[in-house]
């Protein structure tokens, strides 16, 4: 009964769907499992299949292209970087408070002053 499905599932697929660790990469030829040398050709071929596709930001400009003008693209980068800059505040105004902390904590604790009442 396992073996009819698993022949169901067709090479290289288990029953939860995933392929198997022996299934080769989406277009690249099956390696021998321990062949060092063929797995370094098959990470080579992946890297060069990565670097000659166009990028997420070419992609991502090319559609952005299509849908809205130039200036659009240069008003939403221009509010990206606006919202790096606030995170960039943010993050200064916690470290000047971390400082101060570590500041007054070197300064040891506050003496005790005497008040008398008459």
């Amino acid at each position: 009964m396992a073996d009819a499905r698993r022949a169901a599932l067709g090479p290289g697929r288990s029953a939860s769907g995933r392929r198997s660790a022996t299934a080769p990469s989406a277009g690249i030829p099956r390696i021998e499992a321990g062949s060092a040398d063929g797995r370094i050709a098959e990470l080579e071929a992946r890297l060069e299949r990565l670097e000659t596709s166009a990028g997420l930001r070419e992609r991502g400009r090319d559609l952005m292209g299509k849908v809205a003008p130039p200036e659009a693209g240069q008003h939403f980068r221009n509010a990206g970087r606006e919202q790096l800059l606030g995170i960039r505040a943010i993050v200064d105004f916690w470290i000047r408070r971390i400082e101060l902390a570590d500041e007054n904590a070197d300064a040891g604790p506050a003496s005790r002053e005497t008040i008398h009442i008459d």
